[in-house]
């Protein structure tokens, strides 16, 4: 990787551990999703709109852009059904677990990058360390889930049909690893924050379709005058994130980028501990250093 890659990653690291934390940390984490995604769109736009007119897209750039539109909302979908179904343990090394090790899969087999020795050790290590982090609590979504939390989904893949948490992280780890390498080539046709902008925008509209039948008006007007403030934070830091790995997409390969930006769960564990006064198990703290030291090996690999 880049020196230059490498500090866009950091940054963006920082800032998705950041607007996971308020997603965790809130009683209706689809709606406070849907108001980050609108609120970062917004915060964004006159920088975005200008660039737009200045240098728009192309028909191959509008297409990317459209498909990653579609990624996203799935995503965010996912993502917030993962939460409101499945455990902190079980929802969040499955979906990172498993994106991560799809990414190189797909940046070796789609984009035909190529990964050295090293940077596939390191790439290992972070895996390992993703599932000792998010394994070392117990589950308890309310389905069969294997005991061990998400280390145990690991040995026992039949359990998938036994909690909709479960399932529902699977597919959000299929479609982070599916965005992060079509997102590589949409990045070559449109600058990182137009793309990043249109994205944020139809994917707001598109959750807001998904999830307007589980939620009020009441829900969504009350969502907005009661945490309008963490949704414009949230909204800066999800925007701020991901047009970061954006941009360092066009800089080193995502066989890189994709798993060292989980050095996000190493910030996260710090963030546990220093702002909600949560215990550091041994298992987090291993975990959180293989993390650390992978994404070392990552970010010197040639």
């Amino acid at each position: 990787m880049t020196g230059l890659a490498v500090a866009l990653v950091l940054v963006s690291a920082l800032a998705h551990a950041s607007w996971n934390l308020i997603v965790r940390r809130s009683d209706r984490p689809e709606l406070t999703n849907w108001l980050m995604l609108s609120s970062g769109a917004l915060l964004a736009s006159p920088i975005a709109i200008f660039v737009l007119l200045a240098d728009p897209p192309d028909l191959t750039g509008w297409l990317f852009i459209a498909g990653t539109t579609a990624l996203h909302i799935g995503y965010f979908f996912t993502l917030g059904r993962a939460y409101r179904y499945g455990d902190l343990s079980l929802v969040y090394p499955i979906a990172r677990g498993l994106g991560l090790a799809l990414i190189p899969i797909a940046g070796v087999f789609v984009l035909a990058e190529s990964v050295s020795v090293s940077g596939g050790f390191g790439i290992a290590v972070i895996f390992v360390g993703v599932v000792v982090v998010g394994s070392s609590t117990r589950g308890s979504s309310g389905g069969e889930v294997p005991t061990g939390g998400g280390r145990g989904i690991w040995r026992q893949p039949r359990s998938l049909l036994a909690d909709r948490g479960v399932v529902f992280a699977v597919l959000t780890g299929i479609l982070i690893a599916t965005y992060s390498a079509f997102d590589k080539r949409g990045v070559d046709h449109v600058e990182p924050i137009v793309y990043m902008f249109m994205m944020t925008v139809g994917g707001s509209l598109g959750i807001l379709a998904l999830i307007a039948r589980n939620y009020t008006r009441h829900d969504f007007a009350g969502e907005i005058r009661n945490h309008w403030k963490i949704g414009l934070a949230g909204g800066a830091l999800q925007f701020t994130a991901y047009t970061l790995v954006l941009s360092a997409f066009r800089l080193s390969p995502v066989s890189y980028v994709g798993p060292f930006r989980e050095l996000g769960i190493v910030f996260g564990v710090v963030m546990a501990w220093l702002i909600l006064k949560e215990s550091v198990t041994l298992n987090r703290a291993i975990g959180a250093a293989a993390i650390g030291s992978g994404a070392i090996l990552v970010a010197i690999a040639p």
